[in-house]
């Protein structure tokens, strides 16, 4: 069969350091599969939400969840980069379990999350622990079957912090809708990696000067993958 693959991209890398709300893209692609549990699947990803160490920050985070749990999508996926300065890991006893506590509240839509740099940086086995508690799958090369919506999800860990290893799909995902999810693009360009790949990381190429470009992407995807 051909199923239909609606991703609703939610734009969000930038908005809590300018104070400019996100913005929610849909995009719709056409996947070849042999999965007939869906002729049209919702999928919702949010991406280096950056959040900063600030009561305001997760009331708009909370805000910014409920409106995507509004659009009713079958998958909600989580790109990593989920605070603002990673590099300091006193911040992640406060503001992690706060932040994983929005995403507790998702409407029985499964939530799958990768990490990112920010993530491992300020301390990855604390990211993982929270976001499980939650009831957040999280993916560290690795591969999970939901059953509910006949797909399969697999997520790569962070190329940019030295995380990702090649992983297969599990067999049993040989008839189901198949996505990875990865933060660095770079890693949807190792070159056993087929099929629909979504990531974070770039913030569509950072700061890009006219007519110049972007100095500097921190990836090593290529820059039409910015």
């Amino acid at each position: 069969g051909m199923a239909v693959l609606a991703v609703m991209l939610v734009v969000v890398g930038i908005y809590v350091n300018s104070g400019t709300k996100p913005r929610m893209n849909t995009q719709s692609f056409y996947v070849l599969t042999d999965s007939e549990s869906h002729e049209t699947l919702r999928v919702a990803l949010l991406s280096d939400l950056h959040v900063k160490n600030s009561p305001d920050a997760i009331a708009e985070l909370a805000e910014l969840w409920s409106g995507v749990i509004e659009q009713t999508p079958d998958i909600i996926l989580l790109g990593g980069d989920y605070i603002n300065d990673g590099a300091s890991n006193q911040a992640i006893p406060s503001i992690g379990p706060a932040i994983a506590n929005i995403f507790r509240a998702s409407a029985d839509i499964p939530v799958v999350a990768v990490l990112g740099n920010h993530d491992h940086w300020s301390g990855a086995e604390s990211w993982t622990e929270y976001l499980s508690e939650a009831g957040v799958i999280v993916l560290e090369n690795e591969t999970v079957v939901l059953e509910a919506v006949g797909t399969c999800i697999r997520g790569f860990g962070d190329a940019f912090t030295g995380h990702f290893k090649y992983v297969d799909f599990s067999t049993s995902c040989a008839d189901r809708l198949q996505i990875t999810l990865t933060h660095d693009p770079a890693g949807a360009f190792n070159p056993k990696v087929e099929g629909l790949v979504l990531a974070g990381h770039t913030h569509c190429g950072q700061i890009s000067i006219p007519l110049l470009g972007p100095l500097y992407v921190p990836t090593q995807a290529p820059r039409e993958a910015h």
